[in-house]
């Protein structure tokens, strides 16, 4: 999910925050202090006293409420177990910071009373290799199209966090399926086409494909309003009277965020499982508070808090969880033996989700929010999946692939490529990633699972021109 998911949130993101040190001001070699200080603070959710720790001119430049702002930004991180030095320059001090999930670098100067003149937090560069290292694979290396596969999936593992690839094809009808690494970093067992791997926000079209079903059972409309469904009133949840309706939450239109604005500001926050700790009157309590500063149905705007609402409506719609409605809907008509919720993985064959750091992490425990990205799989279920896709014979299939709005159909991404039409979503979690594209006058397409963080844009872009590139056999 993207939710304090990476993909969602924080990758990328950095601050730099200067203010000018008083020419008079003399610094002082208080820094392993200030740091530790620093950490400590982040560590209990303190932020307004990390602010305190700024020089008096700091105000001027950047609000508390910035900061503030800025540090919970990153607490999906999680808590900052280690640090160690890395550099001084012209009196700016950098140190490694070792989160849960991630390892950032942060850079402090001080003034001659020991007040942060300025401070910077940025993610650590990826750690990438000269060379692809050696890779077990089950790949046959034999034809155009596996040694077009080998190549780009060697070149990922120039990422040293990469660790477990599966790649799934269905090139004009025929599958393919190759796998590479390990199922945990060191454990030499190569993943197979039954080990289960997150799919995170992918399970969105999985809620969307209930829906669909739901329409053509005539149980619901995609036009009604979703306070038809919804406990208590909710008079916010319009926008000068026009209402958030069920294709707004399927299209990512309805102007929710993409989850509670307190979601980690609550007791039992982990940021190894953010979501798991938010109950269902949490959610309604915040959906009261929501501000809608939009008409709904035309501004995209990804929300894993409206796919969320979407699966627990259609729980109250057929009385019935969702994980039943699934199995009866998708994974049992399209012969989907192992797809399931991801809370355990007790006797499961699972590739074990790794932080982007490379720390081995648990399965995520998405809570009320599973609805949008609490599905694990296999390569075999989900080239099940995407063959339904291609097909489309079923009409719940169908339905959720006609286009609405901001080239989005129900849950899926869909676009119009030349006389092509190209279903995509990606799906991650705090330690696994996904992706799936489906090109439909080709009747091809890739699924592509790893268990980490490493960054999957360049992989997925090789994939899907080998997939439709006709030279590859």
């Amino acid at each position: 999910m993207r939710s304090f998911r990476i993909s969602k949130l924080i990758v990328g993101l950095f601050i730099i925050l200067t203010i000018v040190v008083d020419a008079k001001g003399q610094v002082t070699h208080s820094y392993s202090e200030i740091k530790d200080t620093i950490i400590a603070r982040f560590n209990r959710n303190d932020f307004k006293g990390i602010y305190q720790l700024f020089d008096t001119s700091f105000s001027n430049k950047i609000s508390e409420t910035k900061l503030v702002n800025f540090l919970k930004g990153n607490q999906n991180s999680g808590k900052i177990i280690q640090s160690s030095f890395l550099a001084e320059k012209n009196g700016k001090y950098s140190y490694l910071l070792e989160f849960e999930l991630r390892d950032m670098i942060m850079n402090l100067s001080l003034t001659g009373d020991n007040k942060i003149s300025s401070f910077g937090l940025l993610n650590s560069p990826e750690d990438i290799l000269a060379s692809p290292p050696v890779v077990k694979s089950n790949n046959p290396k034999k034809s155009s199209l596996d040694m077009a596969i080998d190549s780009a999936a060697l070149e990922y593992f120039r990422y040293s966090k990469a660790n477990s690839l599966t790649i799934g094809i269905i090139k004009n009808g025929k599958k393919y399926i190759y796998t590479y690494g390990e199922t945990e970093k060191g454990n030499g067992e190569l993943p197979t086409s039954n080990t289960l791997y997150e799919i995170g926000s992918i399970t969105k079209t999985f809620t969307s494909t209930v829906l669909a079903q739901a329409v053509l059972d005539k149980k619901v409309f995609l036009t009604d309003d979703i306070r038809k469904y919804l406990p208590g009133n909710f008079p916010n949840l319009n926008y000068n009277g026009k209402p958030i309706t069920l294709l707004d939450l399927a299209n990512h239109t309805s102007g929710l965020p993409s989850l509670p604005a307190d979601i980690g500001d609550k007791a039992n926050y982990d940021a190894l499982n953010p979501e798991s700790h938010y109950d269902s009157t949490m959610v309604y309590d915040a959906l009261r508070r929501v501000s809608i500063d939009t008409i709904p149905g035309h501004k995209f705007l990804y929300s894993n808090w409206g796919i969320s609402l979407l699966g627990h409506i259609l729980e109250k719609v057929y009385r019935q969880p969702l994980s039943s409605l699934i199995r009866t809907y998708v994974t049992t008509p399209f012969a989907m033996k192992s797809t399931l919720n991801t809370t355990s993985e007790t006797g499961q064959n699972v590739a074990v989700p790794h932080s982007e750091n490379g720390k081995r992490i648990p399965l995520a425990n998405e809570g009320y929010f599973s609805p949008a990205g609490g599905l694990c799989s296999t390569i075999n279920d989900m080239l099940c999946y995407l063959n339904a896709q291609l097909n489309e014979k079923e009409a719940s299939i169908k339905l959720t692939h006609g286009h609405t709005a901001n080239n989005m159909g129900l849950g899926w991404g869909v676009r119009k490529n030349g006389l092509v039409t190209e279903l995509q979503h990606n799906g991650a979690t705090q330690g696994s990633t996904a992706h799936i594209s489906a090109f439909l006058e080709l009747n091809s397409g890739c699924v592509i699972l790893v268990n980490n963080k490493v960054n999957m844009g360049k992989l997925i872009i090789r994939i899907q021109r080998i997939v439709k590139n006709a030279l590859y056999k």
